[in-house]
């Protein structure tokens, strides 16, 4: 269970990793953002539902494995940010049209408000689950202690 742990936390990490890469570019690279913005969101939402499942998982392994309430609730605190941030912030994001030329004020200032909450946290779970994996750490290296045969 301990590998799956790893296995499963170090490929969430480097999911949205790799997420940060590729929406940098989108935008840097694809000359239409309307093209690059349905790129990002199309990925990110499946990033979002994969964190979800990823957050309840990684919970039952910690409790499997007796590990400390941090191990057990942080992640499903991450999983409930990607559930927030997907189906609250992302779907009103993409309610707004702003490929139309008569964008008003108040929706451009909407849009940058919630794009603004939305990296927040998405920022906040990457970190919360960096934060995780030092927990896991700690509870590794605890578990190793205890079980060394003294002299």
């Amino acid at each position: 269970m301990r590998s799956i742990l790893w296995i499963w936390l170090g490929a969430w990490i480097g999911a949205m990793a790799l997420f940060v890469a590729t929406a940098t570019n989108a935008f840097r690279l694809i000359p239409d953002p309307a093209v690059a913005g349905s790129l990002v969101g199309a990925l990110l939402g499946s990033l979002l539902t994969i964190g979800a499942v990823s957050g309840a998982g990684l919970s039952i392994l910690a409790m499997r494995l007796g590990r400390g309430p941090v191990t057990i609730v942080l992640p499903l605190v991450l999983a409930a940010a990607c559930l927030i941030n997907q189906f609250g912030v992302t779907q009103a994001v993409a309610e707004i049209p702003l490929t139309d030329p008569g964008l008003s004020p108040e929706q451009a200032r909407r849009f940058a408000t919630l794009h603004r909450l939305s990296v927040w946290l998405f920022t906040g779970t990457a970190l919360g689950a960096v934060v995780l994996a030092a927990f896991h750490v700690v509870a590794e290296t605890r578990e190793t202690r205890g079980r060394r045969p003294t002299s």
